[in-house]
């Protein structure tokens, strides 16, 4: 594996990659939560790739604002689409949840045996998430269309079920970590990411989840 932490500033000229570049990124995503480890090979993991995995973000942008106009319309029950106010609260939400447990894993990296393989968690895992919005935005198209009923409910459990484990598989082959580190990685990041709407919801005084 590369070593941990890159050098030198996040680039700046080309920081959003190609379409063929992201494909790429999505295919080693897909191949290690599949159980495929080679799937390392298709990410970039140079100090460029790593900070360039950042615009995962972006890439993820589109279903990520799906799934907020889906929340506005359907599941606040009031069928308005929702203020600009509403959507800073959603993307605010989201962005922490993304990021902050990036930020705990490569401050506690060096004490849990971690630092060889942040860049790898951290690439594989920004990918890996960019990959999940898009693979589940019809279930958000699919609450748009039809409405809120018991079957699209149970549906979402599913949906959120399927991207813990996903991502449980993404961590381990990624990090050629055991199962149970694994485990304990995600439920950090699904506490970290329930704080954040919790945090979020009170900051701006909107119910997002």
């Amino acid at each position: 594996m590369r070593p941990s932490l890159p050098a030198g500033s996040p680039p700046t000229p080309d920081f959003l990659p190609s379409l063929g570049e992201i494909l790429r990124y999505f295919s080693g995503a897909a191949r290690l939560m599949g159980g495929q480890s080679d799937g390392l090979h298709r990410l970039d993991l140079s100090a460029d790739g790593f900070w360039r995995s950042f615009a995962a973000l972006l890439v993820a942008l589109p279903p990520s604002i799906l799934s907020w106009i889906e929340f506005e319309r359907i599941e606040r029950a009031g069928g308005e689409a929702g203020t600009a106010l509403d959507y800073l609260a959603h993307a605010t939400a989201d962005a922490t949840a993304w990021l902050v447990p990036i930020l705990i894993m490569m401050s506690v990296a060096r004490h849990i045996g971690f630092t060889r393989k942040i860049v790898p968690f951290v690439v594989a895992l920004n990918w890996g998430g960019a990959l999940m919005a898009w693979i589940f935005s019809p279930f958000f198209l699919l609450v748009l269309v039809i409405g809120s009923s018991d079957g699209t409910q149970a549906l979402g459990l599913v949906v959120a079920a399927l991207s813990i484990v996903l991502t449980v598989r993404l961590v381990s082959h990624s990090t050629q970590s055991d199962l149970p580190l694994s485990i304990a990685i995600v439920t950090m990041m699904v506490i970290v990411a329930l704080m954040s709407y919790a945090a979020v919801s009170d900051l701006f005084g909107i119910r997002i989840a």
